[in-house]
């Protein structure tokens, strides 16, 4: 938080010396609660847009959310848990599929019925589900054969599809991906939006996206803004170009943290920045045959080089935190787990003298292949610059879609690929709970990249079991940090925070975890969507970012 504070009083020490004019953010103040013909956003998601979608398109019984539980209510009004196996919801009477057929108690049964025929997700939920019956016809009661503490979690991505997509494509069957999607344009769905153009699923997208305003939406008067366009796959410089130089262009997009001043003093973009649970996990590749990164001293050493107190300044620019692993220390949980834990880095210089000269020893001469997004090479640069030190050479291959870094991830463990290490934007799409790293860890999954470890997969084991944020649920976390801290399976660096360029003439205010409540987000009357005339210079103005200081507390 300090270099954030210093970063914004030196730039507006450059404001204050210069003519340059400013301006309040009032899109709060003046924006239109209400929908307007013609109202139109442009949004990049570059990273898990098949899970951001599906929060857009899709309805679930219960919705993640930044709060002490991880989830608020959506299509259910109220949940009785009886003891540690039967979990009874009352659902909303208002609710209608996007075709305007009605849904009720047996639209979740028969949704359940088509999951439970041999989907290829969420193999645990689906192995624990004794029982599913209807108890009237706002009632659903679901009765597991064991404890399963992420049940809850993975109601926030078990998405209900109207019967004709359910006869048309069934639910999740073989290896298609329909859990957190919609395969096709349609009014298939239950969210604030329908899919009009284009499709994400965990393994394919298209570069567009676009969506449109769902009439029979149960919140009324909600969204408020009739089209959005989702892009996908856009290089830095598209991104920028698009963000910061074109009038209807980009309203809401992430951007390079290096980049902050130039979004500042953009003439359309204004600079929006937050606290956030995402993670970026940089993981090993120990799959690959005749790897030096077996040897978990290199993989120590390399952890030993990177000055995270460093990267928070020059790199993030003051956007993040430190974090020992790849979870994110704002999870209350992780929070407490690492509250006496210092980094690779700080704990080298603690215990010896000749730093440099000890590093070298173990790396120099050391070559090492990257996989990753064009969207961290800023974060790259920034790593390259350190282990160079060290004579760590690094070759990199880049790309801006997702879906292609997925691909070789997935197949690496039938396949182990070249690369050594491989960059992922695991946003939060667990909400507030630390599963959205974790899962990393199962051995023999293709999300992990490690070889084998019997205790850290008993860790795990047990972590899907305990309840969340009890005694037993905090020691399991603290042992997997500790674990796999000690392990060095990933290269550790600062948590980030959520850095975008925003329209200046929209409101939106970004949550910590993975959800874009686009539903809720507004535009002025000045919104190039639906202005008719030209835009006001005044309008033009740079907007001087806030400084919100917040703590890291149990939700």
């Amino acid at each position: 938080m300090i270099y954030k504070i210093l970063f914004y009083l030196f730039f507006i020490n450059i404001a204050l010396l210069s003519d340059t004019r400013y301006r309040e953010d009032d899109a709060h103040k003046i924006s239109l609660a209400k929908q307007i013909k013609g109202s139109h956003i442009k949004v990049f998601i570059p990273t898990m847009p098949y899970l951001y979608l599906s929060k857009l398109i899709n309805g679930t019984l219960i919705r993640s959310a930044d709060n002490e539980n991880g989830w608020e209510f959506m299509l259910a009004t109220n949940l009785k848990r009886v003891g540690d196996l039967e979990y009874i919801f009352t659902l909303r009477d208002d609710v209608k599929f996007q075709d305007g057929t009605k849904f009720d108690a047996k639209s979740v049964i028969d949704n359940f019925e088509e999951f439970m025929k041999g989907s290829m997700l969420y193999k645990p939920l689906r192995s624990r589900l004794e029982k599913i019956e209807k108890l009237a016809s706002n009632k659903i009661k679901f009765t597991l054969n064991k404890p399963y503490e992420l049940f809850l979690d993975r109601l926030t991505r078990f998405n209900f599809f109207s019967s004709v997509y359910l006869k048309k494509f069934g639910w999740g069957i073989g290896n298609i991906d329909t859990a957190v999607n919609t395969l096709e344009p349609g009014k298939y769905g239950l969210g604030p939006y329908i899919l009009e153009e284009g499709y994400a699923t965990r393994r394919e997208q298209t570069a567009i996206i676009k969506i449109r305003a769902n009439p029979y939406y149960y919140e009324k008067n909600k969204p408020y803004i009739e089209k959005i366009t989702i892009y996908t796959e856009l290089s830095n410089e598209e991104v920028l170009n698009m963000a910061l130089k074109e009038e209807g262009g980009l309203d809401i997009s992430p951007i390079p943290f290096n980049k902050k001043v130039e979004t500042i003093l953009s003439s359309y973009s204004k600079l929006v920045t937050s606290k956030s649970k995402h993670n970026i996990s940089i993981l090993f590749n120990l799959l690959k045959k005749d790897t030096s990164l077996k040897d978990k001293r290199v993989r120590i050493a390399l952890n030993e080089a990177i000055d995270q107190e460093k990267l928070l300044k020059f790199v993030y620019k003051g956007e993040g935190q430190k974090s020992p692993t790849a979870a994110n220390t704002n999870y209350y949980s992780v929070n407490l787990a690492t509250k006496d834990l210092l980094t690779h880095h700080e704990k080298m210089i603690n215990e010896k003298n000749e730093t440099k000269k000890y590093l070298k020893s173990i790396l120099n001469g050391l070559e090492l292949n990257v996989y990753t997004m064009d969207r961290y090479m800023f974060l790259w640069k920034g790593i390259e610059f350190q282990l160079l030190q060290y004579g760590v050479k690094l070759n990199y291959i880049i790309t801006k879609s997702e879906k292609e870094l997925f691909s070789q991830l997935f197949s690496n463990i039938k396949n182990p690929k070249k690369w050594d290490m491989i960059t992922l934007g695991t946003e939060s799409w667990s909400s507030n709970n630390p599963w959205t790293v974790f899962f990393h860890y199962r051995i023999n999954n293709i999300w992990s990249a490690i070889d084998k470890d019997e205790y850290l997969s008993e860790l795990i084991n047990k972590y899907s079991e305990v309840k969340f944020n009890s005694e037993e649920f905090l020691d399991v976390v603290d042992n997997i940090i500790h674990r796999v801290y000690e392990k060095a399976y990933t290269l550790a660096v600062p948590s980030p925070n959520i850095v975008l360029a925003v329209n200046k003439e929209v409101d939106y205010v970004p949550p910590k975890v993975l959800i874009m409540p686009l539903w809720n987000t507004k535009i002025t009357p000045f919104h190039h969507s639906i202005r008719k005339t030209k835009y006001s210079k005044d309008r033009m103005l740079p907007i001087l970012p806030k400084v919100i200081n917040e703590k890291t507390t149990k939700d």
